[in-house]
């Protein structure tokens, strides 16, 4: 085969755009590299501009992992945010299917109902929530954390804009075939949409384990707080020991960022397939 040669300007331009996605590179990976280095720091490291540390001090995960809540912080943070991210992938869902599959009364209404709901800021309704959450006894419960988080209209209208790139006529050919509505979801809707649904998932599942205004208002135990909160009452501020401070938000962290690096391939593969 015949080498294709490069012109001068186009192998500069080339040169030029590598670099310039290396140094983007570097500015975003920074702080992850930072915080995974200064969780080595020794408490002399923090009072000097260091990049790496004079010696590894490993035993600031083992005081991270020692204290008395951190695995329950984890667990609730966990188990809340994989629940809400699934309870609401499904609503959300099933809303978008409803507004693009199906006629009903009041189809207008309910719709601009939902979609007015993205201009009414969450601090104007925090209180209300609140006393509902408590007059129903929710508090210090994970129902209590998931119950104001499970639908989204920017979400269903994400997942609406999904939909009908699919066309209503292989809903129409799946109804004729005798599929009814719960199978052409789990069969056909949802495969031919999961780079969308996917997103709808991970992004649901990242907000709700950094969420940390609610969890703080409808839980008192330590028994029952989530991570976020946890962080700021391990103790680590109020006695100086920033290394395990910084041990902890690694461990917090780093297994949500080689989550999403298995995510974001999934989600290529199956745009490939696509």
């Amino acid at each position: 085969m015949k080498k294709v040669q490069r012109k001068p300007f186009d192998t500069f331009r080339f040169i030029m755009r590598k670099i310039l996605l290396v140094l983007l590179a570097a500015i975003v990976l920074f702080p992850v590299f930072y915080m995974i280095s200064s969780s080595l720091f020794s408490a002399s490291d923090f009072n000097n501009l260091r990049l790496l540390p004079s010696h590894p001090v490993w035993e600031n995960y083992t005081k991270a992992l020692n204290q008395k809540y951190f695995i329950r912080y984890m667990f609730n943070s966990i188990g809340t945010s994989l629940i809400t991210a699934f309870l609401r992938t499904a609503i959300v869902i099933l809303a978008a299917f409803a507004f693009t599959h199906l006629r009903f009364r009041g189809k207008s209404i309910v719709f601009a109902a939902l979609v007015l709901t993205l201009f009414i800021p969450q601090e104007a309704i925090l209180y209300q929530n609140y006393r509902t959450v408590a007059g129903m006894g929710l508090l210090d419960t994970w129902a209590g954390i998931i119950s104001t988080s499970l639908f989204s209209a920017a979400q269903m209208l994400l997942l609406m804009g999904s939909f009908k790139i699919q066309g209503k006529e292989i809903y129409d050919a799946a109804r004729i075939d005798g599929a009814s509505d719960p199978k052409y979801i789990l069969s056909i809707l949802i495969p031919l949409s999961g780079p969308a649904i996917l997103t709808v998932g991970i992004q649901t599942l990242i907000v709700s384990f950094n969420s940390y205004l609610w969890p703080l208002l409808v839980t008192n135990k330590n028994s029952s707080r989530t991570i976020q909160i946890g962080m700021t009452m391990l103790g680590f501020s109020e006695s100086g020991q920033l290394g395990p401070q910084m041990a902890t938000l690694v461990i917090v962290t780093v297994p949500f960022l080689l989550f999403l690096a298995l995510a974001k391939k999934k989600i290529e593969t199956t745009l490939i397939r696509r």
